[in-house]
Order: C-alpha cells, then sequence, then structure tokens
C-alpha cells in the first residue's frame, strides 16, 4: 500500500491542504508551520473510525484531541467541518488498485451540541481500466446514498458518530475482494505510526520498562521488551547486523535482573562493555528508531525530527538504513535540518508554509535554488543550506 496524496481542510492550520507523497518524503517547514498538524491527522482518523463513544464524543463535541484543540484556528475558518481525504494505491490479486476515502465531521459549538459525521465517501478503481472511480459506498448526515454490497439505508441518529466505514468493516465479506482489501487498508492507514523520540523520556521508560506515546505520537518504545522479543526471532541475526553496521555494536545481551526486570548490556567493536542506561542521546534515539522499524507491522511510517540529536555522519548512515533496508516502507519524515536535506534527493523534499492568515501550504521542490529561495524567508540559519560536505 502506498498513499498518493492526503487532502485535509479545517485540522487547525490545514485548510485546503494537499500533500502529494512519494515513497520517501522529507517534509520542512518552520515552527507552527504545520507540519505535526499533518501527523496528527493519522490520531484523528483513527480515533473517528475505531475510538471509543467517550473518544469520540471528547472529539466532536468539545474539538479535542488529548486536551488538544484541534479545530480550526484560522479566522475565516472556525466553525466549519474538519474533512479528511487520502487517495492510496494497493495491489489486488497482481493487479493495482486506486482508492479514495473521504470523511467529514462537523464539530459541536458547545458541551450539549453533539457533533456528528457528516460525509463519507469510498470509491476504487482498478488503475488499468478507463472511466472514473467506483463508488463503494457514500453517506451524507445519517442518509446511506449508496453501497455496493448490502443495503445499509440509514444510521440511526444516536449513531451519529458512528463512522459508515465502521459499521460495514463488520460485514465487509459481502463485498467484492477489492473493496474488503481497501477496507482493512483504511483501518491500517489510520493506525500509522508517528515517532518523535525524546531521549528524556526514553530513559524514563526504561526504568520503568514501559512504552510512551503521548498526543498520538510514540515518544519511547518499550525498548528492552522490544529488544529481547527481536533477539527471540528469525529477525535476530539481521537485528544484530543493522546494529553493527550503523553503531559499531559487536553484542547485545539482555539480562535478568529479578522477575520482570530486565536490563541490556553492549560491546562495541572497540571492545568497549556498556549497559542501556549509559548509552549517549542519539545512540538511545537511533536505538529506539531502528529497533521500532525491525519490528515494524505498518507498510506507513512518520518520524518527526529524525535529526535530534544525531550527529551527521550517523544521521547519513540512518537515511541510507532506512533507503536501503526499510524501502518497502512508505516513509515521512519531518524535519528543521539543512545537513538532512543535503542527505536526500530534492525530488523528496516538500515544504510547509504559511499564508497571510495562518493557513498552511504544501508544495513540491522542483530545484535547489528554489528551496533555497522558499528557505530563505522563514529560516534565518538556512544561507549555509547545501554547504555541507560529508567527511
Amino acid at each position: 500500500m502506498k498513499i498518493i496524496n492526503m487532502k485535509v481542510n479545517g485540522y487547525k492550520n490545514l485548510i485546503n491542504c494537499e500533500y502529494v507523497l512519494e515513497d520517501f518524503n522529507v517534509l520542512i517547514g518552520a515552527n507552527n508551520s504545520g507540519k505535526s498538524n499533518l501527523l496528527e491527522v493519522f490520531s484523528f482518523l483513527n480515533v473517528l473510525l475505531t475510538g471509543s463513544e467517550d473518544l469520540k464524543e471528547q472529539l466532536l463535541i468539545k474539538g479535542e484531541l488529548d486536551n488538544d484543540k484541534i479545530v480550526s484556528h484560522c479566522t475565516n475558518f472556525k466553525g466549519k467541518p474538519i474533512s479528511i481525504e487520502i487517495e492510496f494505491n494497493e495491489e489486488v490479486d497482481e493487479e493495482l488498485y486506486r482508492y479514495s476515502y473521504l470523511i467529514e465531521v462537523v464539530i459541536g459549538n458547545n458541551d450539549i451540541d453533539t457533533g456528528y459525521v457528516n460525509k463519507e465517501i469510498f470509491k476504487y478503481k482498478k488503475i488499468s481500466s478507463t472511466g472514473p472511480m467506483i463508488t463503494a459506498f457514500e453517506r451524507e448526515n445519517t442518509v446511506v446514498r449508496k453501497v455496493k454490497g448490502p443495503k445499509i439505508q440509514k444510521i440511526d441518529g444516536l449513531e451519529a458518530l458512528v463512522s459508515l466505514i465502521s459499521k460495514i468493516r463488520d460485514i465487509k465479506d459481502s463485498f467484492d475482494k477489492p473493496i474488503q482489501k481497501g477496507i482493512d487498508d483504511i483501518f491500517l492507514l489510520c493506525k500509522t505510526p508517528v515517532i518523535y523520540s525524546a531521549p528524556d523520556v526514553i530513559r524514563e521508560s526504561i526504568k520503568k520498562q514501559n512504552s510512551v506515546i503521548k498526543n498520538g505520537r510514540i515518544v519511547s518504545l518499550a525498548l528492552i521488551e522490544e529488544i529481547d522479543k527481536i533477539l527471540k526471532s528469525e529477525k535476530a541475526q539481521y537485528y544484530k547486523e543493522i546494529l553493527m553496521d550503523v553503531l559499531k555494536i559487536n553484542s547485545i545481551s539482555v539480562i535478568n535482573i529479578a522477575q520482570d526486570l530486565k536490563n541490556l548490556t553492549f560491546t562495541f567493536e572497540n571492545k568497549q562493555k556498556s549497559d542501556i542506561n549509559e548509552l549517549s542521546d542519539g545512540t538511545l534515539i537511533v536505538l529506539n528508531i531502528v529497533t521500532y522499524l525491525v519490528s515494524n507491522k505498518y507498510p506507513i511510517i512518520a518520524i518527526e525530527e529524525l535529526e535530534n540529536s544525531i550527529h551527521p555522519k550517523l544521521l547519513k548512515k540512518m537515511i541510507n538504513l532506512i533507503k536501503n533496508d526499510f524501502y518497502n516502507i512508505q516513509l515521512i519524515i519531518t524535519t528543521h535540518s539543512p545537513v538532512l536535506l543535503n542527505m536526500v534527493k530534492i525530488n523528496e523534499v516538500s515544504i510547509i508554509s504559511n499564508k497571510e492568515c495562518g493557513e498552511a501550504f504544501i508544495e513540491q521542490v522542483k530545484n535547489k535554488k528554489e528551496l533555497i529561495k522558499k528557505l530563505s524567508g522563514p529560516f534565518s540559519s538556512f544561507s549555509d543550506i547545501f554547504l555541507y560536505t560529508e567527511e
């Protein structure tokens, strides 16, 4: 599966915002430009499609996600619906299909004004065929306009917060195989992992031996537990080879300290021994990301600010690793780093910037000259953007 584009309208400062994606994607923008808002859309969609009634009520009545306001703060768009449309490709029985899923929700104006799902459309077509996409199902407010398969004519008014695709998922076996696959993919897409590694949080999670998710972002895995699982799996040798190549770790061992309490020890290429608590911030972040990539089960991953605490040479190794070993995963990387931009192709870079009214706008870069010109305004430190040279 591969996302072709995302269109978001009304989520925070994402107004009529379209993001065209490739296999490997780097998104650069100033603080508050909307990079994180774009990635939050996956969590927003996940709550809409799979969240509990309490979560959906919080989302659509109060307009909040993890106590963070999701309604537009752009004056000319306040009080208007939020819509998400995702187009993606998927292979079914060796045939490539194009899918499109749109959902639009209305947020309540106060605590007693229940928000609701206003619109849903799911379309598909075989890419090799001519003509427009076929509508698999369509819904407007509680009225179901069309379902290509089992008949659902109306959604009970008491289920205004329920998405039609969630109801159809329960009966998807009665649909044609391409529709079934597309529905499954939507529920995979909404769970797209967003990784933001913070070394202090990783260290705390190691002490508590738990994972940490904040604002829909994976800040830290239950690192020791995940590494232990990998070392006991068929991926163990592959994982060790990556650690040797990227971090010069010659051996890694999980030690049982007490019941339900473990530690990790490492031997580096230079024979230096260390445990996980002695690793530098950069090494810890790389270990967290590499471990997630190896254990990952999703077709798309987003990584926020990959460059944080990582030396340029190590960052280059990470970029090469992702491109060469995890090419079957579609990657979205957000960054502030001119160093990282020097490590990727120009056609992999998009810029997110703000119009005067605060609305986010995303555009792909055509050449280095255009990139420098566009970044010279919001970034005062980007004059040397292409002066980095690997030693």
